[in-house]
């Protein structure tokens, strides 16, 4: 049967999509800290059920009736990638959990061995109220909207879970021709194809994938391709590429930061360029390398608590490897009032510049590239990355757009400002080389990184103040 059909499964997604949508601007301080203080609990004590959490729990000497809301989460221990690697299949859900009903999804595994959780469609179902949100906040219709995601859908992957186990069951429900879903990794062509034929008022995809599409869109490609609103998610979006699609595409470029472990996206930045944290959904904290909770208002490693769903928990998991600066209640010119990313994500800490004298420089903080390209006004370079090969080597590779190549700026001036740019920021005990290269290939079903480094961990981390 169909689980919109069902009452027990659909009762509840009509419940939470009528209530979760409008929450954020519906409650005031107090009734959401009382709101997010219930739920913290019931998850608490959901996992207390796993085997993993469990026996973290025991250890730490703590039970799920010494917390009585968020203000009681430091008693409780940190989930690591690893605590989730060596626990599944059966360490990461209940003993009585039905997996016949259930989808296992894995991350990429860009920083190490992939991640595997259990979903569910009571799960995904409650995160859709996520999408909702974001779209009735862009001022757009869910039933009325039409929507690509350019994503990777492949077996065990949490695109495909999510289609499989919500997005087909619901567009039988509701007869909608409204969603295109398209594997990122096909031929960019086919893509641009596609996206002509069904004109779609939304783009979801990588940053990567948005910046072949508007080069092709710049040659004339995808006449009919003209959407409201460009959507980028699952690794770190350049202020150059953003720039270089609006202008393509003619419409604004968001940034959303999904999680695959979580299966919703934790925070969207809004039109007024602020990253909301999803707060009802989501507790955010941010740690440093002694696994100490930083300030706010400093950079710190992110840790991330699902208040919601079944299947694997997520609470206190600190396997997103992100950077990110948080900040306590900001009110938003959009009439947003929630806790916010400044800046928004910095990057996966493996693929961060570590420098001799012991800096670190996220992803987005070491993408000079955008400024200087920016400062000359030219969008002559159609894809660049960022590689460091040693810890006082790196190489800044870039792709130049051949029908602009004769164009002003030159290709030399262009070199020479970004080798200058990058020299000042760095000193003089790091190389800098800049160079030209025909192609940025992505690993085997990964979008390209903005930054790669070559780096051991041991050797990089040795080099850390």
């Amino acid at each position: 049967m169909n689980p919109f059909l069902n009452p027990v499964t659909g009762l509840p997604f009509i419940k939470n999509f009528i209530l979760d949508p409008g929450r954020l601007r519906r409650l005031n301080h107090k009734q959401m800290e009382r709101y997010r203080d219930k739920v913290l609990r019931k998850a608490v004590k959901y996992a207390y059920t796993v085997p993993l959490y469990h026996k973290k729990y025991k250890k730490a000497g703590v039970h799920p009736d010494d917390i009585r809301g968020i203000k009681d989460i430091t008693k409780l221990p940190f989930v690591t990638k690893k605590d989730l690697v060596e626990n599944f299949p059966d360490g990461v859900i209940p003993v009585n959990y039905n997996k016949d009903n259930a989808y296992v999804a894995s991350t990429s595994g860009s920083t190490g061995k992939p991640v595997s959780i259990y979903t569910d469609f009571s799960t995904m179902a409650k995160a859709f109220g996520t999408t909702v949100r974001n779209l009735q906040i862009y001022k757009l219709n869910w039933r009325k909207t039409r929507f690509v995601n350019i994503g990777t859908y492949l077996p065990g992957r949490i695109d495909m879970a999510l289609e499989e186990g919500f997005y087909s069951e619901l567009r039988a429900i509701f007869s909608s021709n409204r969603y295109l879903r398209i594997n990122a990794f096909e031929p960019i062509k086919e893509i641009i194809k596609k996206l002509d034929t069904f004109k779609p008022d939304i783009i979801y995809t990588y940053p990567v994938t948005f910046q072949h599409l508007a080069f092709l869109k710049k040659k004339g490609y995808g006449k009919n391709i003209k959407p409201k609103l460009l959507v980028s998610g699952g690794y770190v979006l350049d202020e150059y590429t953003r720039n270089y699609a609006e202008e393509a595409f003619g419409c604004k470029m968001l940034n959303i930061y999904p999680s695959v472990e979580s299966c919703a996206d934790v925070a969207f930045e809004c039109m007024h360029g602020t990253w909301h944290i999803q707060w009802d959904f989501f507790h955010v904290e941010a740690i440093d390398k002694n696994m100490e909770l930083v300030s706010p208002g400093e950079r710190g490693h992110i840790v991330i608590t699902r208040m919601f769903g079944r299947g694997t928990p997520i609470i206190r998991y600190t396997g997103m490897d992100d950077w990110v600066t948080l900040s306590p209640i900001y009110k938003c010119n959009c009439g947003l009032c929630t806790p916010v990313i400044e800046g928004g994500v910095e990057g996966r800490i493996g693929t961060s510049v570590v420098l001799p004298d012991g800096r670190v420089f996220p992803s987005a903080s070491f993408a000079i590239v955008s400024l200087v390209l920016k400062d000359l006004k030219t969008h002559k370079v159609k894809q660049f990355q960022i590689v460091q090969t040693k810890i006082d080597e790196i190489e800044i590779l870039l792709v130049i757009d051949d029908d602009l190549r004769d164009v002003a700026p030159s290709v030399d001036l262009i070199f020479k400002k970004i080798k200058e740019a990058y020299e000042k920021k760095v000193g003089p005990d790091v190389k800098i080389t800049v160079k030209e290269i025909k192609e940025i290939k992505s690993p085997p079903n990964k979008p390209a990184p903005l930054v790669v480094s070559r780096l051991k961990p041991e050797d990089r981390d040795k080099f850390i103040l």
